[in-house]
C-alpha cells in the first residue's frame, strides 16, 4: 500500500471539506451582514444649506433674498454623495417663474415642478431615467407648509441633481429666483444625499437618500431683502423666522 498517496488523499479531503465550512459560513453570514443597521447607516439630518455668514440656527429655515450666497456642507459623518436639491416653492412664485439658477446657468424652470397632491415628499420610489434614487424618509407637506408659511394653500415641487459629493468644507453658490412678473416669492430649499460607511467587504444596503437637512438647516428665498418689510408680518408675528442680510 502506498502510504504516501493515501496521506496526500487525506489532507484533500480536508482541505475540501474546510473550504465546503467556509462557503457555507459565508453564506450564512451575508444575510446578517446585510441586515445590520450598525453597518447600513440609518436616516440623519445632517445637510446644512444656509446663506453665507449664516452663523446660528434659529430652529426654522433661515430667510435670505434673491439673488442669494449659499454655501452647502454636512454637519455629520461623509462625506455625503449624489447631493440633490428639493425645492418646494408658493403658488404665486409657480405662476410667475421663469428659472431658478445656480452661478448664473440655469438650474430648473417652471416645468420641472409639479403640484404637490400628496402628503409626504420627496417621491420613495426610483426614477431610472433622472437617475433619482429613490427614499425610505420623506418630509411632511403639512411640515412643509408650515414653513413656507402657505399652510392650506397649494405648493409646487422639483427634486433636480446637484453636486457628486459634499464634506464638512463648504461649497459656495449662488442660487437666484427669476420671475416674469412681480410676485411674492417663497422658494424652500432642502438637500437630500447619500451616506456610506466604508468597510472592507461587499454589502447590499439601501441605495437611496439617507441624508437630509432639517428645517433649521435649510434656507427660505424670498423677494430682495429690501422688500421684506412688505410680507415680513405674518412671519413676526408668530416669531417663526430669522432673516439674513446679504453682504453688499
Amino acid at each position: 500500500m502506498n502510504t504516501t498517496f493515501s496521506v496526500r488523499k487525506v489532507r484533500r479531503q480536508k482541505t475540501a471539506a474546510i473550504a465546503v465550512t467556509a462557503l457555507i459560513f459565508m453564506i450564512i453570514a451575508v444575510p446578517l451582514v446585510t441586515a445590520d443597521s450598525s453597518i447600513c447607516p440609518g436616516d440623519a439630518h445632517t445637510i446644512k444649506i444656509w446663506p453665507v455668514d449664516t452663523a446660528d440656527s434659529t430652529g426654522m429655515p433661515i430667510v435670505t433674498g434673491t439673488p442669494s450666497n449659499l454655501f452647502i456642507l454636512h454637519t455629520g459623518q461623509g462625506p455625503i454623495k449624489n447631493v440633490w436639491l428639493l425645492t418646494v416653492i408658493s403658488k404665486p412664485t409657480y405662476d410667475n417663474l421663469d428659472m431658478i439658477t445656480i452661478n448664473g446657468t440655469e438650474y430648473m424652470n417652471k416645468t420641472d415642478f409639479e403640484l404637490v397632491t400628496v402628503s409626504r415628499l420627496p417621491p420613495t420610489a426610483p426614477n431610472a431615467p433622472t437617475g433619482y434614487p429613490g427614499t425610505a424618509w420623506r418630509y411632511e407637506v403639512s411640515a412643509i407648509k408650515s414653513n413656507l408659511n402657505e399652510t392650506g394653500q397649494q405648493v409646487y415641487w422639483a427634486v433636480k441633481y446637484f453636486l457628486p459629493q459634499i464634506t464638512t468644507t463648504p461649497t459656495y453658490f449662488t442660487l437666484a429666483v427669476k420671475l416674469t412678473a412681480p410676485a411674492s416669492i417663497k422658494a424652500l430649499i432642502l438637500g437630500l444625499g447619500r451616506y456610506d460607511r466604508q468597510v472592507g467587504f461587499s454589502i447590499e444596503c439601501n441605495k437611496g437618500f439617507n441624508r437630509f437637512t432639517s428645517y433649521s438647516k435649510s434656507t427660505l428665498v424670498v423677494p430682495e431683502i429690501a422688500t421684506l418689510a412688505l410680507i415680513a408680518s405674518p412671519f413676526a408675528g408668530l416669531g417663526l423666522y430669522a432673516s439674513r442680510r446679504r453682504k453688499k
